[in-house]
């Protein structure tokens, strides 16, 4: 299994036909790269969204975003405990 990494977007502009969209691109840029996206949470009242992300390093999360156009301003290694990230490794 993967480590499993949080990454934190700070789009206060952004719509939520604009974050299924970057969601499709992640995704699509992600399939080449051995990255997984677990989750989404939008959280507009604090114009930021996470990501959980299931990778071997942090470096291909960051690149995957990068080359999705959602550049993460933070990705940060994290345990999974439950849901998707069940089982990942610590």
């Amino acid at each position: 299994m993967s480590p499993c990494y949080l990454v934190e977007w700070y789009r206060p502009a952004l719509r939520n036909t604009q974050l299924e969209l970057a969601i499709s691109e992640i995704a699509a840029c992600a399939a080449g790269a051995r990255v997984h996206l677990l989750a989404v949470v939008m959280v507009p009242a604090d114009e930021v969204i996470f990501g959980v992300f299931a990778a071997n390093s942090e470096d291909d999360v960051a690149e995957t975003c990068r080359r999705a156009g959602m550049t993460a301003q933070r990705v940060t290694a994290a345990i999974g405990l439950g849901g998707a990230a069940a089982g990942i490794a610590e």
